[in-house]
């Protein structure tokens, strides 16, 4: 009867261990379970002993969550160099057998290689050998991107929306502030997801970052703009500079049309000066005399004043009045009133009118009062809109070029296909 193999229980088996390892997974570095050996009748033993290893490996979370890492272990004797021991690679494979890898949930396998690394000695040194295997991994995406990559790419476009709010709202302070606790509770999130190393600096941390000063510049510039939209006459005096540059320039640029003004614009046209300087059809008011015909046979005492400038535009009234025909005066009164516009006031009518050349300069200089107040907070108006479009364009351009530079971020892993590929068959 011919033998194939023989069970041995006692057998001397060199010290292949793991110099990366540092203690097993049940936190025994020896093999706790001593299985059989099989010698085979060309003299070939094999001893497959059950252990699982945890062995140290080097992070780099350049770009986390979209990074790939690289962990090697390294087997070799202990005891024995390469001349004693002959290592070599199981059935010529030059990779790891994936043929009872269960699929991770957190890591996808990208490539196990193994090489056989041969180290010549000298006189001195003898020839040493051992088997690296490199396990390349690569990490799951979808958790980190649901849970941290969009909410921080909504608050950081959520920043925008600060300057799109009106500045009498009062609420564009408060919005950024809000904005910027989110954010400090992601970089936390952050802080406590990731090793704490100095190294290099994490991608998303990179972003939180750039959100963050982002947001703290809007709440600067809100700040400008809030102070601005409020100031008036009484307190500022709007530049020239100013003035030219946000209320003609930049509203063109940003494609910006101010409402039409809606004051009384015949009511500013009105002449400043004062009733008792008015020309007259006397030449001037100390030539003007005390009694005069009456109208309708009475006699009064009355005042000239030309009204021509109180009318509206737009008035039809034929403000030319024949005084020898009308008021009873002379040929020379006729000759002068053919030379000038001219009517007859009361002394009580000069005091109305006075009264309403007040209100009409109180009227102006409240009109000039507003329209300075609505020019600053159109100032304000302007640069709202101005940093609404450079906001957008930076926050864009930096949530491209940041979570961009990972160099992964786009590639699709069939990790079935992968694992087909390394089952040995």
């Amino acid at each position: 009867m011919l033998i194939n193999k023989i069970l041995i229980y006692i057998i001397f088996f060199p010290h292949v261990q793991n110099p990366n390892s540092s203690l097993s997974a049940d936190g025994n570095y020896e093999v706790r379970y001593k299985s059989n050996v099989l010698i085979y009748p060309t003299g070939e033993v094999l001893w497959v002993p059950p252990a699982i290893y945890q062995s140290s490996c080097t992070i780099d979370v350049t770009y986390f969550p979209f990074d790939q890492q690289t962990c090697i272990m390294k087997f070799g004797s202990w005891t024995f160099n390469g001349d004693q021991v002959s290592l070599a690679l199981y059935n010529n494979k030059n990779f790891v057998d994936l043929s009872d890898y269960w699929k991770s949930g957190t890591w996808d396998i990208i490539e196990v290689p193994a090489y056989l690394n041969v180290y010549e000695g000298d006189g001195n040194h003898p020839t040493e050998t051992d088997i690296t295997f490199y396990i390349i991994i690569r990490r799951k995406t979808l958790f980190y991107t649901v849970n941290l990559i969009l909410p921080t790419v909504l608050i950081s476009f959520l920043c925008v929306l600060v300057f799109y709010l009106p500045a009498e709202a009062g609420e564009k302070v408060t919005l950024g502030i809000s904005i910027l606790l989110s954010l400090v509770v992601f970089l936390l999130l952050v802080s406590k997801i990731l090793p704490p190393t100095s190294l290099v600096l994490p991608l998303i941390a990179k972003y939180l970052l750039f959100t963050f000063i982002m947001n703290t510049v809007s709440i600067l510039v809100t700040v400008v703009i809030i102070n601005w939209n409020f100031r008036g006459p009484r307190t500022h005096r709007m530049p020239n500079w100013i003035r030219r540059a946000f209320l003609q320039y930049l509203p063109a640029i940003l494609l910006m049309k101010r409402p039409r003004k809606t004051r009384l614009r015949w009511m500013m046209e009105m002449p400043g000066t004062s009733a008792q300087t008015y020309p007259t059809s006397y030449g001037s008011p100390a030539e003007m005399p005390k009694q005069i015909s009456a109208i309708g046979g009475k006699q009064s005492k009355m005042e000239v004043m030309e009204l021509s400038d109180l009318h509206h535009p737009n008035c039809k009234i034929n403000r030319k009045v024949n005084s020898g025909a009308e008021l009873g005066i002379g040929d020379h009164g006729r000759r002068e009133s053919e030379s000038s516009d001219s009517i007859l006031l009361s002394p009580e009518a000069s005091k109305a009118t006075e009264a309403v050349e007040f209100i009409a300069e109180h009227l102006r200089n409240e009109d000039l009062y507003i329209q300075t107040r609505e020019d600053w907070k159109y100032v304000a108006m302007v640069i709202d809109r101005l940093q609404l479009y450079l906001f957008f364009i930076v926050t864009t351009a930096g949530t491209i070029g940041i979570l961009m530079d990972a160099p992964h971020i786009f590639e699709y892993v069939d990790q079935d296909r992968i694992i087909e590929i390394y089952r040995g068959k």
